[in-house]
């Protein structure tokens, strides 16, 4: 069966590269995936998926029916991209989708545009090879994930197209990722009382208890993890209600990046980090700490509330459905698949609290993303698509758990 995965994927490497390529020369950033999106629904209808949905927040989804009885996976990546910057320091322009040097180039090649074309032909061509697994298969692209994890934190507050098992197509260098730190931007608000810099005593600087603030916040202790090491915890940003140089403000707000190991859940991190405000006090002078939320509106209309990070995950390696996607890709591709964390959040974390198993898989070099070389490896999607093909039809023929 391997060596039938690696023919398919060679058969189809081209179509999927030129795919890819046409993915990339759409700009989509977050908030502006319809034209993508529209290009993506399309496309699987046109590949003659069972079923394509866009939900109302702009997501897309395409679903083919597996023969009965497995368990149903979801392949996900996410429609949006970062900002291009600078096209002149790009080698390739960064919506060309150019394909040279043994590479796709472009703007989201590598997060996650390359790896999406791949599961966007993942179930087709299983179907068309007649290895269509029990369980179905549903890809997935999701809107916002740069920015707030939007599309996904939707999806699953809805319920909506939420399966048994979840790969996410985050870069992982044809390695499993089977974890990441969660992430939150903490907002602390400290309001004291005005006054003229000259006269100092009238009032109540809220930049003493700051002062005050910043040192314990250092010494704070933390959640750890085997996997992870420790969460992290930065002060990235202050502002002050008052523009002056010679007014003591009236508030000032401070903002926390909080990467949080899978211990550390909000509720954790919001009480250690009150617990150093308690000692912090000051009297006269008022703290407030919560999550920092923002309005989103989403390409089809819809206004949301933003969510300023991602939610944690992690599962062990020995874990029997990570020991069966390493097991099966290894066979696939011939040599050994590390199973390792990634670096950064994903939106592993709003699936998994759902109930969800998941593992993270793509062709993609995390060293790539978010850069000026943003590019995809096609040896590396060729070895991918026969990963995908794999895994995909092993997770889906499992029996469904009752």
């Amino acid at each position: 069966m391997s060596n039938q995965f690696q023919e398919l994927a060679a058969q189809y490497k081209d179509e999927i590269v030129q795919t890819a390529s046409e993915m990339l020369q759409i700009n989509s950033q977050s908030t502006q995936e319809g034209d993508f999106a529209q290009y993506v629904a399309d496309k699987m209808k046109a590949l003659g998926y069972d079923e394509v949905v866009v939900d109302r927040y702009g997501s897309v989804f395409g679903t083919v029916h597996g023969t009965g009885g497995g368990s149903s996976v979801t392949l996900n990546c996410h429609l949006d991209v970062v900002y291009e910057g600078d096209p002149a320091k790009w080698k390739y322009p960064p919506f060309s989708g150019a394909i040279a040097e043994g590479k796709v180039w472009g703007r989201g090649a590598s997060d996650t545009k390359g790896t999406f074309a791949i599961q966007v032909y993942t179930p087709i061509i299983l179907k068309k090879a007649g290895l269509l697994p029990k369980g179905d298969i549903v890809v997935s692209g999701v809107v916002g994930e740069e920015i707030a994890g939007f599309g996904a934190m939707m999806q699953t507050r809805d319920n909506f197209k939420l399966t048994d098992y979840c790969i996410v197509g985050e870069a992982t260098e044809n390695d499993l990722a089977i974890g990441c730190r969660g992430r939150f931007c903490m907002v602390v608000t400290i309001r004291g009382k005005s006054c003229h810099a000259s006269i100092p005593q009238e009032g109540k600087n809220p930049f003493d208890f700051l002062g005050k603030f910043l040192v314990e916040l250092k010494k704070m202790e933390v959640g750890t993890d085997p996997l992870f090491g420790a969460s992290t915890v930065s002060p990235t940003n202050v502002s002050s209600s008052e523009k002056g140089s010679n007014i003591i403000p009236n508030e000032i707000v401070l903002m926390v990046d909080y990467r949080q190991v899978p211990s550390d859940t909000e509720a954790v991190a919001l009480a250690r980090v009150q617990e150093v405000c308690d000692r912090c006090a000051i009297e006269g002078i008022q703290v407030d700490i919560r999550p920092y939320t923002f309005p989103f509106r989403c390409y089809t209309g819809f206004e949301g509330e933003g969510y300023q990070g991602e939610y944690p995950f992690g599962v062990d390696p020995s874990e029997p459905y990570v020991q069966l996607c390493k097991k099966t890709l290894e066979e696939t591709v011939g040599h050994e698949v590390k199973t390792k964390p990634w670096a950064f959040a994903t939106d592993t974390g709003h699936f998994a609290a759902k109930g969800v198993k998941c593992v993270g898989y793509s062709p993609a070099e995390i060293r790539l993303c978010h850069t000026t070389e943003d590019n995809i490896d096609i040896a590396m999607m060729e070895e991918g698509i026969a990963g995908y093909l794999a895994m995909s039809k092993t997770l889906a023929d499992q029996e469904k758990e009752r």
